[in-house]
């Protein structure tokens, strides 16, 4: 198969045309209701391990908002293809927001995890002198007395 041959079954109207309603619409507004719910419990959980260590607050609030952003948009779109709306019930809306969070996600975990175990190493290593520290300024003050 030629690239002409390709770019000829190429068709711009699948993706800007107002498509009948189907099974896919009801499987995207589950993946986006997924995709909420997950991003919550994702959120509270990595919540709960930063009140011991504070980088996992700051990983968890930048992987909460973003997902919860794309997963709203995500249901806005399902459910204006379910209501047939003109301009948001296009396919592209949909695959858009679908690359966006294959894509975020990829990156999120894949460089931000790395950086989170070196933010939490460099967090314990603080803690530790400072809890040294205070355990040595306490004894010469008690020595003082």
């Amino acid at each position: 198969m030629t690239g002409r041959e390709m770019l000829s079954r190429f068709n711009l109207n699948y993706f800007f045309a107002i498509p009948p309603e189907t099974q896919t619409v009801w499987f995207w507004f589950g993946f986006f209701v997924l995709l909420l719910v997950a991003s919550f419990v994702i959120y509270f959980v990595l919540r709960a391990k930063g009140a011991k260590a504070r980088p996992y607050k700051r990983y968890a609030k930048n992987f909460f908002w973003p997902n919860i952003a794309l997963a709203i948009f995500g249901l806005v779109f399902s459910f204006s293809r379910y209501e047939k709306l003109a301009l948001l019930s296009y396919r592209f809306w949909v695959y858009v927001t679908i690359l966006l969070v294959i894509v975020y996600n990829g990156w999120y975990f894949t460089l931000k995890r790395s950086k989170l175990e070196d933010e939490l190493l460099k967090f314990h290593n603080t803690k530790r002198k400072e809890k040294w520290l205070s355990l040595s300024n306490n004894t010469k003050h008690k020595t003082k007395k």
